[in-house]
Formats: structure tokens, sequence, C-alpha cells
């Protein structure tokens, strides 16, 4: 089980797939926006990347 809080979430999004799936969240943060990346399949992976704009 995986309990995640992303403070400043703009926007959930999902991309299926038969060999891959994904869940995408992202976020702003006063001067700062970014994305966290959750892959489902074939192995969990969870990726957050933030950007200065």
């Amino acid at each position: 089980m995986v309990d995640i809080y992303r403070e400043g979430a703009t926007r959930l999004s999902f991309t299926p797939g038969k060999s891959t799936g994904s869940i995408f969240v992202e976020f702003e943060m006063g001067e700062f926006t970014g994305v966290m990346e959750i892959k489902i399949t074939p192995q969990l992976k969870v990726q957050d990347r933030l950007l200065f704009h």
C-alpha cells in the first residue's frame, strides 16, 4: 500500500497500457511546478520532478 500526499496538486491523470501503466500528479507551489510519476507496471517506481519557473 502506498499513501502519497502532494501539496499543491492541480491535476491527476492516468496512462493505461498492456505493458506499462502510470499515474501522473502535477503540482504548483509558488514559483515551483512539477510532476510526480508513479509507474505501476511492470515494476512500481515513483519519480518526483520539481522545476523552477
